[in-house]
């Protein structure tokens, strides 16, 4: 049996695998970007609730 005869009997099974890798690059993209988006938030949180730099720890030497 040749490759031809092969070819195009996989046709779907190859647009199912291309569309299932192309799915899980969009989720990744997608929870790289919501990630990003709460840590952006969280340092604008910190930001508005500590606008002072905060203190540097002091040692008291006796």
């Amino acid at each position: 049996m040749g490759l031809h005869f092969d070819y195009k009997s996989k046709t779907g099974e190859r647009a199912m695998e291309k569309e299932r890798k192309r799915l899980e690059k969009l989720a990744a993209k997608k929870a790289k970007r919501e990630a990003k988006k709460e840590a952006e938030e969280l340092a604008e949180l910190e930001r508005l609730t500590n606008p002072d730099n905060p203190p540097t720890p002091t040692t008291d030497k006796e």
